[in-house]
């Protein structure tokens, strides 16, 4: 009779995966994680300095999977020169497993964004990613990191659509968030949105209130903050690493 040792080990497994499951906290944003498929030890640094990479920044977003899995990743706003980090960051970001943002004690899907300093120093690489893209934080170079849209699929979910009038165009929206320690959006206002006329700022204006945030988090802690999400959407079929924007 073998069905009492399977009952019980059925059970240890139910009770260890219960186990795993208290152990997530409330929320904790998506991290880079230290292991051998982080992004930060993935990005090959030698390659980069073979390459004629020079000092350069990069920014870039990303969709973080439940897994850890990063998906749809494009980079913007890089300084001048920085094409092969940019090309580096994304071949790299759709191999990388990262840490996932967790929400109401679950793992969760959710958009994340950085920037990507390269520096060349005494001859020698350097390379810090920071889950944020404001200055002056990239400047003190902490551990800010800016909230992150938390994927809720339910009845309240309101995904951004294509606009009609956006047919055939790649757009780029720039919102800046303020939200509280919490996580509620307390408001956000359209900055900037490429190609105007086309119904980019409108669609995401329109929706952005529906959305899930995490707090951004300095020090490892939630706090109130301003910050920029940058969306960036491209017609269906067409895949790009660059943008002009």
């Amino acid at each position: 009779m073998r069905v009492f040792p399977r009952l019980c080990g059925f059970f240890l497994l139910l009770s260890l995966s219960s186990l795993c499951a208290e152990q997530l906290p409330e929320m904790r944003p998506a991290l880079l994680g230290t292991g051998p498929k982080s992004l930060i030890n993935l990005i090959d640094t030698e390659s980069l300095m073979k390459r004629g990479q020079t000092d350069a920044l990069v920014m870039f977003s990303c969709g973080v999977g439940a897994s850890g899995h990063c998906y749809t990743t494009v980079t913007y706003r890089g300084t001048p020169n920085s094409t092969p980090l940019a090309e580096e960051t994304v071949y790299k970001c759709d191999r990388a497993i990262f840490i996932p943002t967790v929400y109401q004690h679950k793992t969760r899907d959710a958009l994340i964004s950085g920037s990507i300093i390269f520096e060349v120093i005494n001859g020698k690489p350097h390379l810090r990613i920071y889950l944020n893209q404001e200055t002056g934080h990239l400047k003190q170079r902490d551990d800010f990191i800016s909230p992150q849209a938390v994927f809720i699929y339910d009845a309240k979910y309101k995904p951004f659509q294509f606009p009609q009038k956006g047919r055939g165009f790649s757009g780029t929206v720039v919102v800046t968030l303020n939200v509280d320690a919490t996580g509620k959006l307390n408001s956000s206002k359209l900055v900037f949105e490429s190609p105007p006329g086309r119904g980019f700022g409108d669609e995401v204006m329109s929706k952005i209130g529906s959305n899930t945030f995490l707090p951004g988090y300095l020090h490892g802690k939630p706090v109130a903050c301003s910050a920029t999400l940058q969306l960036l959407t491209r017609p269906y079929g067409r895949t790009h690493w660059k943008t002009d924007q």
